[in-house]
């Protein structure tokens, strides 16, 4: 090799160690320190964690199984009380299907609410046919009208023991029988009572009864009224009379051409439309009931 050439390889050998530089290797101990510090840094797990977490799963578990057992036992429970509820509503409407009015005089609900419209009120001793039983009401059909009366004012019978009789008679005969009962009562104009009575405040007091708030006057009641023809006129309707210039008298219509009303000669008694008087003063009829 010449000389020019031997020294041209030198020159590359010096500037090649100039820039590649072999860093210089690192005490024992230092390496040591740095290895310590980057295992510090890891989480430690240990047999306990997972021992722990183990047994809040196992909890957790137990908790759902229990609660899965409650839920079961609750269910159960209100099916049990279901099927008690509906066999009792069962016996009490198929084994007595009638329920007795207790209370002086219970009142006849549309609904099953006593903010509900009020049908009317039904006299103690009185037998509705039972037709359902729900959350202290009963359901039932009276005088040809469907409503709801509280249970505590009622009790259950058996229907086929009262029907056909007073009992369950209908709104208008109750109220003829109780008209019948002012029978002889003396006419004392103005009066509203056994001791003596006129013939609105005669109207007044038996349908008043029944609970219709009629007022004490002919022309109030007659307002009071849905006017019919004498077609329809049936017992229970109110017949309207000029005895003393416009609307002046009123009594109660029996059926057959009769009527009770409270007289100024008689007091409280039956007529007939036929008897020349009332047929010349009579006018029409008015219906309360239906």
């Amino acid at each position: 090799m010449s000389r020019k050439v031997m020294t041209l390889f030198l020159t590359v050998c010096m500037i090649v160690s100039c820039v590649v530089t072999v860093p210089a290797a690192e005490p024992e101990d230092v390496r040591r320190t740095a290895l310590e510090q980057t295992d510090a840094s890891e989480p430690e797990i240990s047999s306990v964690s997972f021992a722990e977490a183990d047994d809040a799963q196992l909890r957790l578990t137990e908790s759902i199984q229990q609660l899965r057992m409650d839920l079961d036992l609750v269910c159960k429970q209100a099916r049990n009380a279901a099927v008690a509820a509906a066999a009792a509503k069962s016996v009490l409407v198929d084994r007595y299907g009638g329920a007795m009015v207790t209370a002086s005089g219970a009142v006849f609900y549309e609904a099953m609410d006593e903010e509900a419209n009020q049908i009317r009120t039904i006299a103690r001793g009185k037998v509705a046919r039972l037709l359902d039983s729900s959350n202290g009401w009963y359901r039932v059909s009276f005088d040809n009208k469907t409503g709801y009366l509280k249970a505590d004012d009622c009790l259950p019978v058996r229907y086929a023991d009262y029907e056909g009789t007073a009992a369950t008679s209908m709104l208008i005969d109750d109220v003829i029988a109780y008209a019948y009962t002012y029978l002889g009562t003396r006419y004392v104009y103005g009066g509203s009572s056994y001791s003596g009575i006129d013939c609105s405040g005669f109207t007044m007091r038996v349908f008043n009864h029944f609970g219709y708030n009629l007022p004490h006057g002919v022309t109030g009641q007659y307002y009071m009224c849905r006017r019919v023809s004498d077609s329809e006129r049936r017992p229970g309707d109110l017949l309207f009379f000029n005895t003393t210039g416009g609307l002046s008298h009123v009594g109660i219509y029996l059926g057959n051409g009769q009527f009770i009303h409270a007289g100024s000669i008689y007091g409280v008694s039956i007529r007939s439309l036929s008897e020349s008087y009332f047929a010349g003063t009579y006018l029409f009829a008015g219906r309360l009931i239906g």
